[in-house]
């Protein structure tokens, strides 16, 4: 693995493997890595949650011994949804990427447009 490709340090275990297996199979774009960054440091936050409630279980006392959801058990949710928000394009995307493909398809760039005038000169 190359300097540059070398996982943040501030990743536990399951983000370094994911950053690592990420890196091997794939050319990121700097703006990619940093999502990156993120995805693995929520794989790790996940972890970090399922462990408090494997110890503390799926109820805890509430402020006033009442027993109440644990707090984790929401924060996990959370969690797992900016993962998938992270990781997943969105439908409204690849729609609008799709749209923009269909406007354009058949133009020219600037770039092919020079090269055809360098071409019938």
């Amino acid at each position: 693995m190359t300097e540059k490709n070398a996982a943040p340090p501030d990743l536990a275990a399951r983000g370094r493997k994911f950053w690592r297996e990420t890196t091997g199979q794939f050319e990121l774009a700097p703006p990619e890595m940093e999502i990156l960054k993120e995805v693995c440091r929520t794989l790790d936050n996940l972890d970090q949650l399922a462990a408090a409630i494997a110890t503390e279980g799926a109820m805890v006392s509430g402020s006033t011994g009442q027993p109440v959801v644990n707090p984790a058990l929401t924060e996990a949710r959370g969690q797992r949804l900016t993962l998938h928000r992270l990781a997943v394009p969105s439908s409204q995307t690849i729609r609008a990427k799709r749209a923009a493909a269909s406007r354009w398809r058949g133009h020219q760039t600037d770039a092919q447009k020079r090269a055809a005038i360098r071409t019938a000169n």
